[in-house]
């Protein structure tokens, strides 16, 4: 069995992210709002891998996939890049959960920070999504702030609560 290991998102990606998407689209969706339909396609996910690459170009955002075994696991972003401030996000497929993937995720993306000269990185987790919040907790984010009634999931009212990293 290959290792895992993490690689910028490129063209490349296509298929195997499609697969990744559509695989665990009812899994994303119990947590977050769905995507729109044309993404679950070739030209909705190339299409998205294009304007990652082009936030990457403009030092607005690093994107990542993990791969095991030559197939995406999870997914790492930077994003919102500016002033030494970033905000992460992270997908980790179904079948890889409670496997410490996610803080795998997580410690890969300080690091990416901390090369990249960022100093500061956010993360804004639903509160129906506990295991986010255990992952960030576990690898020393701070929660900050919270939003009542920020979001609308499934037709029921979300609170999110914001947390902080200062990369040392």
């Amino acid at each position: 069995m290959a290792p895992m290991h993490f690689e910028r998102i490129d063209p490349k990606h296509v298929l195997s992210l499609l697969d990744f998407e559509n695989r665990n689209r009812h899994f994303f969706e119990t947590y977050i709002a769905p995507r729109d339909n044309a993404f679950y396609s070739l030209d909705g996910v190339g299409n998205h891998i294009s304007e990652l690459q082009y936030l990457a170009k403009c030092n607005r955002a690093l994107s990542f996939v993990l791969i095991e075994n030559n197939r995406i696991v999870a997914r790492a972003n930077l994003k919102n890049i500016e002033s030494k401030c970033a905000e992460i996000g992270y997908r980790v497929s179904e079948e890889a959960t409670g496997k410490g993937v996610a803080s795998l995720c997580v410690e890969f993306l300080i690091s990416e920070a901390k090369r990249n000269g960022i100093i500061s990185i956010k993360a804004e987790v639903m509160d129906n999504n506990r295991a986010s919040d255990k992952v960030l907790l576990k690898n020393n984010f701070v929660p900050t702030l919270c939003y009542l009634k920020k979001y609308l999931h499934n037709n029921i009212p979300i609170n999110s609560v914001l947390y902080e990293f200062y990369v040392e």
